[in-house]
């Protein structure tokens, strides 16, 4: 029999998370579905092979240890979710007698009561788990099933303690976080003071946004195995990979925006206002510019650098032209990343660096000055 803390907690949180989520975790669930059972085969396939197609499809969907490591990403996300979905609701009024309730019972009862309710949200991530257990007991594989059960069990218990923090203090604070003591008196230069707060408060946008590097390096990888030897690869590399970064250079603008508006009036040249910017462009990219410089000769992978630096800038001039309204502002990255790239395909990778560099500027030194197509 459930005890009255599961009960209350469950149905507070649990069952509210569903609900609250019940569209995207639906589209999820069917586009796997549709995908891995009613997917056409263009006729590749005979008909009579289709049956054993998609089977071959379900089991690297789910023995496949890069699905696998995919997977267990996209489960951190989604656990993460959870954590600030509760978190959340705590700080509603209509929860603020849990405080004083299941806070009066011990810690062991409370961490075993909020098990119980992650138990619960990880009801999907359960489920791939028995459907990838009963492909292990009828093809003999049971080192990836096992691994899985592991990790649930790890998120879970790591979950409950997350709440547990969060119930045993009425209050919750980032002045305390790891990041800020470390900084505490400091000297820090204003150009990065957008770092501070991107590690500080946007931690989600800049994991996905390196999550997303990382699968571009992989594909990278994968296409130098085939010994293509083409001087537009890394140039098309560091295209996508300022792309990817996009979102955090409109975060970058609509945080000085927003937060140093102070800096238009300090005694600062325009270029040199203009090439701030790179210092955070290249502390986001040191991972990507060292695998750069792994992979490929010394004045490839400089050019390389130089035109991804190029391309951040012309980025980091736009918000100057559309405001800062997002939409408007991917629209042109995106226009720009096709013009781009079919300029790199078309044989212009000697020109593009410094076409950039240009149009960055001049946008720059005629916008900078207008703030009221900034808003």
């Amino acid at each position: 029999m459930k005890s009255p803390i599961i009960t209350v907690l469950t149905k507070s949180f649990a069952w509210r998370f569903y609900k609250e989520h019940s569209g995207i975790l639906i589209f999820f669930f069917v586009t796997v579905i549709s995908y891995c059972f009613f997917i056409k085969t263009a006729g590749i396939y005979k008909k009579e092979e289709s049956v054993f197609y998609h089977l071959m499809l379900m089991m690297t969907f789910l023995t496949s240890p890069a699905i696998m490591v995919a997977v267990f990403v996209l489960w951190i996300f989604y656990t993460v979710k959870s954590w600030q979905f509760i978190g959340q609701e705590l700080k509603k009024n209509q929860f603020k007698f849990l405080y004083y309730s299941i806070t009066s019972s011990s810690k062991a009862a409370q961490f075993f009561a909020w098990c119980y309710v992650q138990l619960m949200i990880s009801l999907p991530l359960i489920g791939y788990w028995l459907f990838a257990t009963i492909l292990g007991l009828i093809y003999d594989s049971f080192l990836i099933p096992a691994i899985t059960f592991v990790f649930i069990l790890i998120l879970i218990c790591l979950s409950a303690l997350v709440y547990l923090k969060f119930i045993n203090q009425l209050e919750r604070s980032n002045s305390n976080s790891v990041l800020l003591q470390l900084i505490s008196g400091r000297k820090k230069n204003i150009s990065t003071l957008f770092l501070y707060q991107l590690l500080n408060s946007g931690k989600l946008s800049f994991a996905l946004t390196k999550l997303c590097s990382c699968l571009i390096i992989m594909g990278m990888i994968n296409i130098s195995t085939m010994a293509l030897n083409d001087d537009r690869l890394p140039l098309i590399f560091i295209l996508a990979i300022v792309t990817v970064h996009s979102f955090l250079i409109y975060q970058s603008n609509y945080f000085q925006e927003n937060k140093l508006r102070l800096m238009r009036n300090l005694p600062i040249g325009r270029f040199q206002r203009f090439i701030s910017f790179s210092m955070i462009w290249v502390l986001l990219t040191i991972p990507e510019t060292l695998w750069l410089f792994s992979k490929f000769p010394l004045w490839t992978a400089l050019y390389s650098v130089f035109t991804g630096l190029s391309i951040a800038l012309l980025f980091n001039s736009l918000p100057l032209l559309t405001g800062l309204r997002i939409f408007r502002y991917l629209i042109w990255v995106f226009a720009f990343f096709v013009l781009l790239f079919y300029g790199l395909v078309c044989g212009g990778s000697d020109l593009i660096a410094f076409v950039c560099l240009t149009i960055a500027y001049l946008i720059f030194f005629n916008r900078y000055y207008k703030p009221p197509l900034l808003s």
